[in-house]
């Protein structure tokens, strides 16, 4: 299982490679990162509404589940959430996450980091180029409700906006 696991983090790399939306990317294995799986990262320049870099990790999380691939988008939209900010950070974080019809936002690393995350279940019965196909919009699902949902956290974050006027946005104005 895990030569296609491999096959599938390589070929989702030559497709992002040909997308200019990606910076520098790379595989690493396992070994190299003394963890249970490769790990494909990515560079992603110029994302959300400040047009800054962050991290995207695509990987496979390891199952006892021999019928299923666990395929999952990791991107770190920040490493600098001040402590006084975790707070308000969290609770927008807790109430963007309740309208996502997929993924998650949560924060980690003792609430210094702030992620989105978002998890697709393959069949090991589908053919690679049906996984591939499912990976991939999995990955474009995950870019999509990051970037466009960051928009409302990025304010919160910053504190130019308190949580229930995010609230207020996302409901059209209306808290």
């Amino acid at each position: 299982m895990s030569d296609r696991k491999k096959e599938l983090l390589e070929a989702l790399e030559a497709q992002l490679k040909e997308d200019d939306d990606f910076g520098e990317m790379s595989i690493f294995t396992a070994k190299e990162l003394d963890a249970p799986m490769d790990i494909l990262r990515t560079e992603l320049p110029e994302f959300g509404p400040d047009l800054v870099s962050v991290l995207g990790e695509f990987f496979f999380l390891p199952t006892d589940d021999e019928d299923i691939l666990v395929f999952t988008t990791c991107i770190s939209l920040s490493n600098s959430v001040p402590p006084e900010a975790a707070p308000d950070v969290a609770a927008a974080l807790a109430r963007l996450n309740y309208l996502l019809p997929c993924g998650c936002f949560a924060l980690g690393n003792e609430d210094r980091n702030f992620v989105y995350k978002n998890t697709a279940i393959l069949s090991v019965n589908d053919s690679k180029n049906e996984q591939l196909k499912e990976i991939s919009r999995s990955v474009d699902a995950s870019l999509g409700s990051a970037e466009t949902f960051f928009s409302y956290i990025l304010p919160v974050l910053k504190n130019d906006i308190t949580v229930e006027e995010m609230v207020g946005m996302l409901n059209g104005g209306n808290a």
